[in-house]
């Protein structure tokens, strides 16, 4: 019966501790478990080429945090589309027109480092939504990075008047409070490959 065999196959468990003088324990012939197992060995990721995608609001601490992380590897490339803004004589000079432009320039320059095979790859840009991180994402898929989001962990990266004081290219307050209204929070690589940008009479 199932009854039967259910209770036989823990017939050897005892609440109750050493078997009663009398009872016969049924021969175990199974060899002792070793004392001190040793741990399995660590799983090792199949990438060995990172990008980083970085996110932020204006004046979140962003572009403090891709400072880190190139003091943390030395050897990694910085892209931001904010360096299309920026003149021969170091100031910046932002043109909304220009932006689409900017954006493919900066593309254009993590492509070719991905070609090379360079790693770590940073690319330091709002990237507020989604589908704004998609054209990276698609090009890690295609060399074979693995892509690592990461935020600045400042008190105030979601405090819209702190962020206008502090940004450093002057983005008004009403503008961050967009950005703030849209940002995608907890974003994914699948999410990101998959994401679309929204229409005009969706935005």
């Amino acid at each position: 019966m199932e009854e039967d065999r259910f209770v036989g196959a823990f017939g050897n468990l005892s609440l109750h501790g050493p078997p009663r003088s009398g009872y016969r324990r049924r021969p175990n012939n199974r060899p002792p478990a070793p004392q001190h197992q040793a741990p399995p060995p660590p799983r090792h990721s199949r990438f060995n080429k990172h990008i980083y995608l970085l996110r932020g609001l204006p004046g979140s601490g962003k572009t403090s945090l891709a400072r880190k992380l190139n003091r943390e590897f030395p050897s990694a490339l910085v892209f931001s589309t904010d360096d299309f803004f920026i003149m021969d004589d170091g100031t910046y000079l932002y043109d909304h027109d220009l932006l689409p432009e900017a954006h493919r320039w900066n593309q254009k320059r993590a492509r070719k480092a991905m070609n090379k095979g360079k790693t770590p790859i940073i690319i330091d840009n709002t990237n507020i939504q989604a589908w704004e991180m998609k054209p990276y994402a698609v090009m890690a898929l295609e060399h074979e990075y693995q892509v690592l989001f990461r935020e600045p962990e400042t008190s105030w990266k979601f405090n819209v008047r702190e962020l206008t004081r502090r940004n450093s290219h002057g983005v008004p307050r009403e503008k961050i409070q967009r950005m703030k209204e849209v940002y995608d929070h907890s974003v994914t690589f699948h999410t990101v490959l998959h994401s679309e940008k929204p229409s005009r009479n969706n935005r």
